[in-house]
């Protein structure tokens, strides 16, 4: 399922809630960027034809939608997908130089990668 990244940050607005309507999306979006109210409705309309969410009930003349597409499913699938774009022949030592180096990890993230690669590693 191809995903703007708008389209994306209101779905993530639906998982953290279970359940979600356009007004309570947009009040949360708003807060950090300049984003109209029929924009983030016109995504929730985008992610229902998608099939990434649906209509759960109604609440006088607003619509209460929940998700779909489970998100560790979606995550997974993401994440390949950037994979073989970004790194079409499959040597990902670039990627995790760029983890390992650039970004700041904290001491549970590095124990966790540590037992992750010992659990694959056998």
């Amino acid at each position: 399922m191809k995903l703007s990244e708008l389209e994306l940050e209101v779905l993530q607005q639906i998982w953290s809630r279970e359940t979600a309507t356009a007004p309570d999306v947009h009040a949360a979006l708003a807060e950090s960027r300049e984003l109209s109210y029929s924009a983030v409705k016109t995504i929730f309309d985008r992610l229902e034809r998608k099939g990434a969410i649906r209509r759960e009930s109604q609440v006088g003349r607003t619509i209460v939608y929940t998700a779909t597409v489970v998100k560790d499913r979606l995550r997974r699938t993401l994440v390949r997908e950037f994979l073989a774009r970004v790194f079409p022949h499959g040597d990902r030592r670039p990627l995790f130089n760029a983890l390992i180096r650039d970004a700041e990890l904290s001491p549970e993230e590095v124990q966790y990668l540590r037992d992750l690669l010992n659990e694959h590693v056998k």
